[in-house]
């Protein structure tokens, strides 16, 4: 069956890293240069995995407090504990992860060395069933969007198929489809 799947079949490599005393502006050329979603953070010494900037961390720590992005250092607005997954777990085991921490990428690790990185489209592309499973496990979750609109049972908690947000999606056309984006396909 395809949930046992190893991690280490589907991670991407290599993976860009940052050290803890290089620059948010650095770090943000890095993933418009590369076009990638975040980098692994490491210790300036060892090169030890310590944590993982994404463009959200960019745009929430950094632009929106309206910060000099060359003045701040990535040691400061990195997140404190490294959430991350051994090569020997299947995609089942990181998408459960990923739902139950709510993120998207997970660095794969072992023995403090970073072998690669997987994520929510790694995972959705290799497996559409273990989509819709996650999909279902979701849904099975309380959340404010049932408080908030009780009548839109068409919608369901999960993973946007487009940009792999999570939140309210709707399926539409065979896929699940956020409402941004079905925003931006009206356009």
């Amino acid at each position: 069956m395809e949930f046992n799947i190893g991690v280490s079949e589907v991670m991407s490599t290599p993976v860009e890293t940052v050290k803890l005393n290089t620059t948010a502006y650095d770090a943000a050329n890095i993933l418009k240069t590369k076009k990638i979603g975040c980098v692994v953070v490491v210790a300036d010494d060892s090169m030890k995995p310590v944590g993982v900037i994404t463009e959200k961390d960019l745009v929430l720590k950094i632009v929106a407090r309206n910060l000099k992005s060359k003045e701040v250092l990535i040691k400061d607005i990195v997140s404190p504990k490294l959430i991350s997954i051994s090569p020997k777990a299947t995609i089942m085991d990181a998408a459960k992860l990923m739902a139950k921490k709510n993120i998207k990428r997970l660095p794969v690790i072992e023995n403090d060395e970073i072998l690669g990185i997987i994520t929510v489209s790694d995972i959705v592309t290799i497996s559409p069933k273990l989509f819709d499973i996650m999909m279902e496990a979701s849904s099975i979750r309380e959340d404010e969007d049932y408080i908030d609109h009780p009548m839109d049972y068409e919608y369901l908690y999960g993973i946007c198929e487009t940009c792999g947000s999570q939140g309210r999606v709707k399926y539409l056309d065979g896929k699940y489809i956020c409402d941004n984006c079905i925003d931006e396909d009206d356009i």
